[in-house]
């Protein structure tokens, strides 16, 4: 009798010491699933951009137009989003790239250990082709990055299997952003611009973006018939171009194009071409990426010539303008605010529309089936038969390797005219059936 009530004791100890294990061992293993295969709330998804650093302004207009876009889905009921039938809230992880490939790549390696599972937007192409190899492991797919040289469609390309989730978000300066060759050569041939030669000079930030629109910018220059010198680099973070412009201006250049990312290197570039008498039709690529850019060059961008953001011309544009406006008491810069509020949206668009996190789902229905009007820009990723279809219908390229972002006529793709500054305002000049007046050259060339 004794000897079975002990062996009933045992047996009840032995019974809660098991499940005792069995709860631990279940909780492991329920730590170790992935988190959305547990009963998950939100979705977290990483939001990239310069938020610190030389380009800290671009990266505020980033968020800014981030928080647009996620409040608009919500209340278009796009969020929360279903997945596998379950609504999750969408979580914004703010992704500091800092301007730097190094510290982004850190940044995004810190964001997908803390559960981040799809990434958006982003800045500087040298960030871009450093992330894609950091994130290209763990299967995230990337959406609407601003990284647009050229040199990450070349990625894409040598290995497109590896780099399948990268959806570039902005087209490549040999289709689109250097093409500032036929324009001018438009302004010649018409009389409006008369320029004593056709020498030109060619300053970029030292990034794999300015090198890759120096390169382009060159060859579209050439084409359209200018003597183009080599291009001189600058660091990402320099404000002093004295040396650089007493070079030109001894040459006597016709035209000075220009291109930096940061606010403070684009205005003093700008204010030292016009404080030294620098004698051409100023190109200043990037100088609308901030919202702040005539505050700090006052008359020093009159006359300048952009081809770098989208334009406000329809209803929905100048509605979408004026709440920015309300909402945050200054104007958006809107490559920098607009082209990441469209890419949220599309996102979230994306989510409910695959209704799943799966990798290879979600890269063949962004490459396969998006056509997605936005705001400022109509979003369409290229796939293989695109370069066919173009070379046979139209002649022409539209992108430059497989999930890039297509260029098109306003409202059919990725597009941005070319304007020219003029007391703090754009006025479009190309192309010629959008033009809101001509060239007006500057009374000093």
């Amino acid at each position: 009798m004794t000897e079975n009530l002990k062996e009933k004791e045992m047996t009840r100890r032995e019974f809660v010491q098991t499940v005792g294990v069995a709860a631990v061992a279940a909780s492991a293993l329920s730590a170790a699933l992935p988190k959305d295969a547990q009963a998950a709330k939100t979705l977290k998804i990483g939001f990239m951009g310069p938020f610190t650093g030389p380009a800290s302004r671009t990266g505020d207009m980033h968020r800014k137009g981030v928080e647009m876009g996620l409040e608009d889905a919500r209340a278009a009921g796009d969020i929360p989003v279903k997945i596998k039938g379950k609504k999750l809230d969408i979580e914004p992880v703010w992704v500091d790239s800092q301007s730097s490939p190094e510290k982004s790549v850190k940044a995004v390696t810190q964001a997908i250990n803390r559960g981040v599972k799809l990434m958006v937007t982003g800045w500087h192409s040298s960030v871009a082709m450093a992330c894609m190899d950091a994130e290209s492991p763990y299967k995230i797919v990337h959406i609407g990055h601003g990284g647009e040289s050229q040199y990450i469609n070349f990625k894409i390309n040598d290995d497109p299997e590896k780099y399948k989730g990268w959806f570039k978000g902005w087209a490549s300066p040999p289709i689109y952003a250097g093409l500032y060759g036929p324009p001018l050569q438009h302004f010649i041939k018409k009389g409006l611009w008369k320029p004593k030669n056709m020498k030109a000079g060619v300053i970029v930030e030292d990034t794999d973006y300015g090198r890759g629109w120096g390169e382009a910018l060159m060859v579209s220059l050439r084409t359209a018939g200018f003597e183009v010198m080599p291009f001189d680099v600058n660091a990402i973070d320099q404000t002093e171009f004295t040396p650089l412009i007493t070079k030109y201006k001894a040459a006597k250049v016709s035209v000075m194009a220009l291109t930096q990312t940061g606010g403070v290197g684009m205005y003093n570039i700008i204010k030292q071409i016009r404080a030294m008498g620098l004698k051409a039709l100023v190109i200043g690529h990037g100088l609308q990426w901030t919202s702040e850019w005539y505050a700090n060059t006052k008359e020093a961008s009159d006359y300048t010539l952009c081809m770098d953001s989208p334009v406000a011309g329809n209803s929905e544009q100048h509605a979408w303008f004026k709440r920015f406006n309300d909402k945050y008491g200054e104007d958006p810069a809107l490559a920098a605010a607009g082209q990441p509020y469209d890419y949220t949206r599309l996102t979230m668009k994306v989510l409910n529309d695959v209704g799943s996190l799966d990798f290879e789902k979600l890269c063949t229905h962004i490459r396969e089936k998006v056509k997605y009007k936005g705001v400022w820009q109509f979003l369409d990723f290229a796939t293989y038969n695109d370069f066919w279809t173009d070379f046979s219908t139209q002649a022409t390229l539209h992108q430059l390797s497989r999930n890039d972002v297509r260029t098109g006529k306003v409202g059919e793709g990725f597009f941005f005219p070319l304007v020219q500054m003029m007391g703090g305002k754009p006025k479009i000049l190309w192309p010629l059936e959008l033009a809101a007046g001509e060239l007006k050259a500057p009374p000093w060339v």
